[in-house]
């Protein structure tokens, strides 16, 4: 392979001009290949690394130490494919570089070799770090006056003056609701970012899911008067079990419920069901509102995911927003998962489903 690499110019030439790092070992682990884009990302002079081992003496790092005991077990046993991302200091960095790295074996007149593809993702995760850190600030600021919103509207709720008048109550009740919605997103923004590191602390203890079902449509049915949507339960006389966090699901039951709601059309309804199969707990919110394209529908569940209607144009009132990419990563903290079906018939059918209860 590094003879026909010397002899060929135009590949040593094609390896130079990739926009990652190219490292190609023999099965021995040494060096027979070092594109230009490494040399530059390592900081090391391709004749400094051609013939050497890269596990022991190029990168002796943690890190890529692991990756070397992979290589050693499986070089001679089978394909390798190995996808892994972490950060290595330089002594004249001030930063670490963030590095996305997969290793694939090959063969190539009978022997075994292995290519490591490196790309640098330092500036990518900068910026992402940035976000998660103004984002946090923007959750942390805007927390409190939001709470002492919610605080001042409902004790204006209570006055003898606003209570003797319908109007001024109903007004206060829409405001109270907006607000609560409003508190519900600022939540899950922040709690998103913890559920996608794990760093959200369930507290989970055997639960009736029932309840969980019942209090949060008891809860939504203000939202739904207001929306003239009818929002009813189905749910069975035995209890739906599960080891959750009851007042995650809750919240996770409530994004279901409002996302229904907003798109089913006044005069029709949305029906929130529970019941179970041999392993799991089912929770499901179905609407009658317009229905998700197939090939968005896992999509719906990223975030700020917007549907387009069909005549090219995206409109704000299909944002799926960020309540539906909570719903899942709750679901999947739970050692579940969430998706969603749209009958012929119309509308949209959305399942959470968790395992039952000592699975």
């Amino acid at each position: 392979m590094s003879e026909l690499l010397a002899s060929v110019p135009i590949l040593a030439s094609l390896l130079d001009e990739l926009p990652l790092g190219v490292v190609v070992l023999n099965a021995e682990g040494r060096v027979i290949a070092y594109n230009r884009y490494e040399e530059v990302l390592a900081c090391r002079k391709r004749e400094t690394v051609l013939g050497k081992k890269f596990f022991s003496e190029v990168a002796p790092c943690l890190n890529v130490k692991y990756l070397g005991l992979d290589f050693e077990k499986r070089i001679h046993q089978g394909p390798i494919h190995v996808e892994t991302e972490f950060e290595f200091a330089l002594p004249f960095l001030t930063q670490p570089r963030d590095v996305y790295l997969r290793m694939v074996s090959f063969n190539s007149d009978g022997n075994p070799y292995a290519c490591l593809l490196v790309e640098d993702v330092s500036a990518r995760r900068a910026v992402e770090r940035m976000k998660v850190a103004l984002q946090d600030l923007l959750v942390h600021d805007l927390k409190n006056p939001l709470a002492v919103t919610l605080s001042s509207l409902r004790l204006l709720k209570s006055l003898p003056t606003v209570d003797r008048d319908r109007e001024a109550v109903e007004l206060a009740n829409s405001a109270v609701d907006a607000g609560q919605r409003l508190q519900r997103m600022v939540v899950n923004l922040l709690d998103i970012t913890r559920l996608e590191t794990a760093a959200f602390p369930l507290e989970r203890v055997p639960t009736d899911l029932r309840w969980v079902v019942e209090e949060s449509v008891q809860a939504a049915q203000a939202l739904a008067r207001m929306q003239e949507v009818h929002l009813e339960s189905e749910l069975p006389y035995r209890p739906l079990m599960a080891d959750a966090d009851p007042e995650v699901m809750r919240r996770a039951l409530d994004n279901l419920i409002e996302n229904a709601l907003r798109y089913t059309p006044p005069g029709k309804g949305t029906v929130v069901r529970g019941e179970e199969s041999e392993d799991r707990i089912v929770l499901e919110v179905e609407d009658q509102g317009p229905g998700i394209p197939e090939e968005l529908r896992e999509r719906v569940f990223e975030k700020h995911v917007q549907i387009d209607e069909g005549d090219g144009s995206l409109r704000s009132q299909l944002n799926r927003g960020l309540g539906l990419t909570f719903v899942r990563l709750v679901a999947r903290a739970h050692g579940g998962d969430a998706r969603v079906e749209c009958p012929s018939r119309g509308g949209s059918i959305f399942r959470l489903e968790i395992p039952k209860a000592g699975r």
